[in-house]
């Protein structure tokens, strides 16, 4: 009993191991090698897993041969773009001009009506609001807006926006995020006396955000919401 479970964790762990390596991407995202490297491993694993006479080796070798392979690919892909298109595919332009190009549809293997799901998905509920459509080498649709259906953006309405960052987290379920208030430049002392300025304390606060034009956004436990300036835009360090 105790061996089945030790192989069991210990197979669990590689394959958790090998799927960090192999980076960041979704499994939506994933090219078509990672994709059949995922199949694979499930498939490699499992046998050992159950079976206590199949060697734990033979399980754990053919994991890190498809990692060695993956990482030769994922290099391969990286230094030439040649190879890449042969492994991974090109993106394709499936919308120019407003005009859907049926050629490039039946090429790829798509129907009209996986183009409009893929619209949809973009959020584009009418394909005549679409100017541009590519089919991306994972089979993601990207889709922008015609020209004139885009919004305008600031530079073109003579506004000045400022500086626009990602806000800090300073605060999740009651507890501080110490590194995020040190990125914000500001310390402990300085974020209870926010909160005890309105009153509040630590436990009182389900989550507070920092954004970059310096206004501190709480939301408490009992489920309000206040937003207030707390540091002047042009001490925003981050």
């Amino acid at each position: 009993m105790f061996t089945l479970f030790f192989r069991g964790a210990l197979l669990y762990v590689a394959m958790i191991a090998t799927m960090r390596g192999l980076g960041k991407r979704q499994l939506g995202e994933f090219e078509p090698y990672e994709l059949a490297m995922t199949i694979l491993l499930a498939d490699l694993i499992s046998s050992p897993m159950e079976s206590v006479s199949t060697p734990l080796l033979h399980g754990l070798l053919p994991v890190a041969a498809m990692f060695v392979v993956h990482g030769a690919i994922t290099l391969g892909c990286l230094r030439w773009d040649g190879f890449r298109a042969l492994v991974s595919g090109k993106p394709a332009l499936v919308i120019n001009r407003g005009v859907i190009d049926r050629k490039e549809l039946d090429r790829l293997c798509l129907s009209l009506s996986d183009l409009l799901e893929g619209l949809r998905g973009a959020g584009f509920l009418d394909p005549a609001e679409v100017g541009t459509a590519i089919v991306e080498a994972n089979g993601a649709i990207s889709a922008f807006p015609a020209g004139e259906g885009r919004p305008p953006k600031a530079s073109e309405l003579d506004l000045t926006p400022g500086y626009e960052g990602l806000p800090l987290t300073l605060i999740a379920d009651g507890r501080v995020q110490p590194h995020n208030l040190r990125m914000s430049g500001m310390d402990a002392p300085w974020l209870e006396g926010q909160l005890s300025a309105r009153s509040l304390a630590l436990r009182d606060v389900f989550l507070a955000t920092l954004d970059t034009q310096g206004r501190l956004t709480l939301q408490l436990m009992g489920g309000g919401l206040l937003r207030f300036p707390a540091l002047a835009p042009e001490a925003v360090a981050w």
